[in-house]
């Protein structure tokens, strides 16, 4: 991990790139290292995604088929709720937008990622929401980790560190977040930022897809671009 974190930072200068392991991040979520990973990260592996640009999907059912690893992750993070499995996986360099969930999220990395955060507290209500990008904190996070982001965890698609490359996380959260909202709302206050259920997102001004797909532009400051390594 050393010697990709070094590089990167070299390659981003500008952008203070700590490891996961890092006590700053705390303030947005925690490494697990009492989960084994290998076997859902080898059953991802062997579905073989493949897409130009970043995939998401909320539920998957050949990731949710029950092992140790989901049925201890269920019990034991998320205490017994109903949760479901999906992925994001792709090519992505860019923060783009930033989300928040009424609940926790883990996600295993099944490759190596920059994890860009923030804390939903710096969220600036008013007539006007906005929030300042140069709050935004950088983790790199190598194949393997297992990673619970708090509910206030600011987060998005994670960025891939190696030109060319690729990456590739399973997500797990409360059964139904992310998919289309059943029904229709007042675009007033926190609502402004719903995008579907259980997903609040804020996006910059210059992401113009996911304006014109509804999202809220209020990102204030530059948008966040990775220099990958070779």
């Amino acid at each position: 991990m050393t010697n990709t974190l070094s590089r990167l930072r070299a390659a981003n200068p500008d952008l203070d790139i700590r490891a996961i392991d890092d006590p700053a991040f705390g303030e947005f979520g925690r490494l697990l290292t009492r989960f084994a990973p290998a076997e859902m990260i080898a059953r991802a592996v062997a579905l073989d995604p493949s897409v130009s640009g970043v995939a998401y999907e909320p539920s998957v059912a050949a990731l949710e088929a029950s092992c140790e690893c989901n049925r201890a992750i269920a019990r034991e993070v998320f205490g017994g709720m109903p949760v479901q499995v999906g992925w994001c996986y792709g090519q992505n360099l860019e923060m783009n937008a930033l989300e928040y969930h009424k609940g926790i999220e883990v996600n295993i990395c099944a490759t190596d990622v920059v994890l860009l955060v923030g804390n939903a507290l710096d969220i600036v209500w008013g007539d006007q929401i906005c929030y300042d990008t140069a709050k935004v904190a950088a983790f790199f996070t190598p194949a393997g980790s297992v990673v619970e982001f708090h509910c206030w965890n600011l987060h998005y698609a994670p960025i891939h560190v190696k030109a060319g490359g690729d990456f590739m996380t399973l997500v797990y959260l409360p059964k139904g977040t992310n998919e289309p909202l059943p029904y229709t709302f007042d675009k007033v206050g926190e609502n402004q930022l719903l995008f579907a259920v259980n997903k609040w997102l804020i996006a910059h001004p210059d992401v113009q897809g996911l304006v014109d797909d509804g999202a809220y532009a209020g990102m204030v400051g530059a948008d966040i671009v990775l220099n990958p390594i070779g």
